[in-house]
């Protein structure tokens, strides 16, 4: 699982960096936490930006599947998401 969060990380800000930049925070068999830094809008992009990175997650593997959890903000400029895992 930490493989294919570090994949989707690479892949993720290579399309978003430096509007947005993810770094993989906390990786379990039911929990991933990625915090997403950036200058993007806060009060319309969060969501968009959470579930493009679902969506690469989805393109790089068909074992599991992330779904969005809880999302809270850890400084003017960064805030983490917790995704849950779903193995299939």
């Amino acid at each position: 699982m930490l493989e294919q969060v570090g994949k989707t990380v690479t892949l993720y800000n290579r399309f978003h960096s430096p509007e947005a930049t993810a770094k993989t925070v906390r990786v379990t068999l039911g929990l991933v936490t990625v915090a997403f830094s950036g200058s993007f809008c806060y009060s319309c992009g969060v969501v968009g930006l959470l579930e493009d990175f679902v969506n690469k997650f989805k393109v790089l593997t068909d074992k599991a599947e992330l779904k969005i959890d809880r999302t809270r903000q850890v400084n003017p400029r960064t805030f983490e998401a917790d995704f849950k895992v779903k193995h299939r």
